[in-house]
């Protein structure tokens, strides 16, 4: 297994938003609080920053004898003398004749050197956890607040599988950072672990109240061996705190607007205060607004808190655009065969651009204008609608329906004079007489003739058939009084 290190992060929180910004303090990276390297002792003595307490180990005879940390089982001690260290009544634990041998009475692990440069003769912390979960080490701190802090420690397995936890727990405010480690079955390779923290800035306080502490996790096997060394705590650099705001302004009344924050700086979690017009406030780190009005125009404000308490404020701009009127008048709803031109209007607004489809493909510009409508003797309603657009690109709808309705006479005069010379124009039209002969069929309107001859004047009987706006086939009986 190679060495590696692992960071643990609490409360990743990455957040975004422009304009004015702010910066916090920085910390300088690698002030050392507490450095626990455990001497050069080449004898068991006691861990001074271990708790009471006691564990149960395996023993020779397989008793599972509970031992207490006062019988120094938690012992600080050379590793180049582990060997001549041991007790000759505690030869279960921590004999080995060479680095490669196991031996059916205890853990493979002595050596010459420790891992840390230039020290040799460094001892370590030997624990045998045994099947117990417990600290293993532990020591209460004052801490400045307004900081992030490193807690690290090497481990090195010595027999069998390992397992640990690392935990720094805030007394002042009850925060509690852990960092559980892997199941270690690599024997012989020292590693080390890292846990980051923080402590907030506070108003009323300098330093807080801090616990740190390694536990043993391992609780499902006897002989469950390894050494610590070199147990630190130190500040870590912190990034400024920085942001800066944006949103996605301008956007027309009725849409939606979000406000954006982007954040940096590595005092997570950051939290969020909005403020805006109309009494506006928002803790999200980017909040959408729906519905937009033009009162919601103005300044946006944002402040943002890192987790040791360093605050950066910006602001941003938002644009709210009005909506131009499209309601339109129209001088009839409803045309016939016989007044089918219509008169469109709207009072104009400055800087409107107005866009008219009349539903018969016909699109037309401008705020006034007359349309003559087609009459196909199928067509039951037209649907206009209007786009009225500004030039800040906001636009509107508005729609209206034109029907139309068969207008029949009850009287035509085909005398050529232009005027009511033709019946129905349009319309599937049949025409007949008394006698019940078809004097005309078609759509092109009835000329008053019948085989090229003017019909006489009398009342004829008229069948009509034409489709509604659903495109349902009606059917309209009547009489037509023909006077030349």
């Amino acid at each position: 297994m190679e060495q590696k290190i692992i960071i643990f992060l609490i409360g990743v929180l990455v957040c975004l938003s422009p304009t004015i910004s702010t910066k916090a303090q920085s910390t300088t990276y690698g002030d050392t609080i507490i450095f626990e390297n455990f001497g050069e002792h080449i004898h068991r003595v006691e861990c001074q920053y271990v708790p009471a307490g006691s564990y149960t180990f395996a023993s020779e005879t397989g008793d599972n004898k509970q031992r207490t940390i006062e019988d120094n089982y938690y012992t600080v001690v050379d590793p180049a003398h582990i060997k001549d260290a041991i007790l000759t009544g505690d030869s279960y634990f921590w004999t080995a004749p060479s680095l490669s041998s196991v031996t059916s009475t205890g853990s493979t692990r002595y050596f010459t050197e420790d891992h840390t440069e230039k020290d040799h003769n460094g001892a370590v912390m030997v624990i045998n956890a045994g099947l117990t979960s417990n600290h293993i080490y532990k020591r209460d701190l004052k801490l400045k607040t307004g900081f992030r802090y490193l807690f690290s420690f090497w481990i090195y397995v010595v027999a069998k599988s390992s397992q640990f936890s690392m935990e720094a727990i805030n007394n002042t405010n009850g925060k509690k950072y852990t960092y559980s480690g892997p199941l270690l079955t690599d024997e012989g390779k020292w590693i080390r672990y890292d846990l980051n923290f923080s402590v907030p800035t506070s108003a009323t306080l300098a330093t807080n109240d801090v616990t740190i502490g390694l536990l043993n996790s391992y609780k499902l096997i006897m002989g469950n061996d390894y050494y610590i060394d070199d147990i630190l705590i130190s500040t870590l650099h912190t990034d400024p705190l920085s942001i800066d705001v944006s949103n996605t302004s301008p956007v027309c009344e009725g849409t939606n607007m979000q406000l954006i924050v982007n954040s940096a700086g590595d005092a997570l979690p950051f939290t969020y205060s909005w403020t805006g017009p109309n009494g506006f406030s928002s803790e999200e780190s980017s909040p959408v607004i729906s519905n937009c009005t033009t009162g919601m125009s103005g300044i946006y404000n944002v402040t943002v808190t890192d987790a040791l308490g360093q605050v950066a404020t910006a602001a941003t701009k938002v644009v709210i655009n009005t909506v131009p009127k499209s309601d339109f008048s129209v001088s009839r709803e409803k045309i016939d065969n016989k007044n089918n031109n219509v008169t469109f209007s709207i009072t104009p607004e400055d800087g409107v651009n107005y866009e008219w489809d009349l539903g018969d493909g016909t699109i037309e510009n401008g705020n006034s204008f007359i349309h003559t409508y087609p009459i196909n003797g199928n067509t039951y309603e037209y649907k206009i609608q209007l786009k009225s657009t500004l030039l800040a690109g906001c636009s509107s709808f508005s729609t209206k329906t034109i029907e139309v309705a068969p207008y029949i006479p009850n009287v035509f005069s085909p005398n050529g004079d232009g005027v009511n010379d033709i019946f129905m124009a349009g319309y599937d039209l049949q025409v007949f007489d008394r006698a019940g002969n078809s004097l005309y069929k078609g759509n092109t309107g009835w000329d008053g003739t019948y085989h090229g001859k003017t019909a006489d004047n009398d009342t004829y009987f008229y069948l009509i058939n034409y489709k509604d706006k659903n495109q349902s086939l009606k059917e309209i009986k009547g009489f037509i009084t023909l006077k030349k």
